[in-house]
């Protein structure tokens, strides 16, 4: 460790995914930012001049600075692997961010890395630490077991992180590999096997006139199986570009039914009730919209950093293994396949 204990930590990539990691360690007891690495100068700079640590335009040199231990990788979606790869080479730790990769050829190159560097590849997602989810844990054991459920992705502004709507509309565009890993993550904390097979259907809602023309959706819905037998019901949708999504700053809501109780999440913060064996359980509820940033930040990042560091020093298992999100990224990935050969199902997800 660092200095006062500190884990020293590097991040790659300084777009949305970067700069909140970067904002939930500011202060943190538990880890300090060494730098960033970005191949966007603007970007860079703008990150060390907020931030402050060193700016790196290759990341061999972030690399090479032994007071970086922890690797943060939030590259695009589809950059992964060379980085992770780079980065468990040269001895650091490293944390990915969801989803772990968009194809099932990077992810297949992922699970050899967990093979070769056991013990180095973290994985986590924020809304598995948001206070009702945290309350349902609590209560596990007497809520028994999983036995259906239903999640939603959704996002007001939705092209705030898509660039202006710029990578549907230049690619084939899976919507699944952004959104639904949150919700599919989180669901895996009840469940008791990971996902067996997933089916998916899609629809152009928003860009029809160029997402058409590469094979994407900017909605999806359809169903997973978990290998005990438990399925959920999904749906994903990013073709809200303005404030009329009731979803508002939440983006994901669930029901999930258990043999004695249930938890709904969502859609909005007055509707999240737990309920074990006929009672309603009180739990800290979430705050309004105008409160949401000082939570994501505060609650959901730094929870899952904390798990993430802990799981670093040997204190304790982490809420979510690499393994899971290997396996989630490989469901939405496939999803994907599905929903170009009309909702087939696609068997033994990696």
């Amino acid at each position: 460790m660092g200095a006062n204990g500190q884990i020293g930590v590097g991040i790659i990539g300084c777009g949305d995914g970067g700069t909140s990691n970067a904002r939930a360690l500011q202060g943190s007891r538990e880890a300090r930012i060494v730098g960033f690495c970005d191949v966007n100068g603007d970007r860079l700079t703008a990150a060390v001049r907020e931030f402050g640590g060193n700016g790196y335009s290759e990341l061999a040199a972030m690399l090479d600075d032994p007071n970086v231990e922890l690797v943060v990788v939030a590259t695009p979606d589809d950059q992964h692997l060379a980085p992770v790869g780079m980065a468990l080479k040269a001895g650091k730790h490293v944390f990915l961010e969801k989803p772990v990769a968009t194809t099932v050829d990077d992810l297949a190159g992922i699970l050899k890395f967990t093979e070769r560097f056991p013990g180095r590849l973290h994985f986590g997602e924020k809304y598995s630490h948001a206070r009702p989810v945290e309350a349902a844990l609590v209560h596990r054991e007497a809520l028994g077991p999983f036995m259906w459920g239903s999640t939603l992705y959704s996002m007001w502004r939705c092209d705030r992180i898509m660039g202006g709507g710029k990578w549907r509309t230049e690619s084939a565009y899976n919507p699944c590999a952004g959104g639904l890993s949150h919700n599919f993550m989180s669901a895996l904390l009840f469940v008791d096997s990971p996902i067996r097979r997933i089916r998916a259907t899609g629809r152009v809602l928003t860009y029809h006139r160029n997402l058409d023309d590469h094979g994407g959706y900017d909605t999806m819905e359809g169903t997973l199986e978990f290998f005990d037998g438990g399925l959920l019901s999904w749906v994903i949708c990013l073709a809200v570009q303005g404030d009329d999504s009731p979803l508002a700053h939440r983006t994901i809501s669930h029901t999930f039914q258990f043999e004695r109780g249930a938890l709904a999440y969502g859609p909005a913060p007055e509707c999240d009730r737990l309920i074990v064996d006929g009672k309603t359980m009180p739990f800290s509820p979430e705050p309004p919209l105008e409160e949401w940033p000082a939570y994501n930040i505060g609650t959901l990042y730094r929870g899952m950093h904390a798990d993430i560091f802990a799981a670093i020093r040997g204190e304790r298992e982490p809420r979510h293994t690499i393994e899971q999100g290997i396996n989630v990224a490989a469901a939405c990935a496939l999803a994907f396949k599905s929903a170009h050969q009309d909702g087939r199902w696609w068997l033994e997800v990696p």
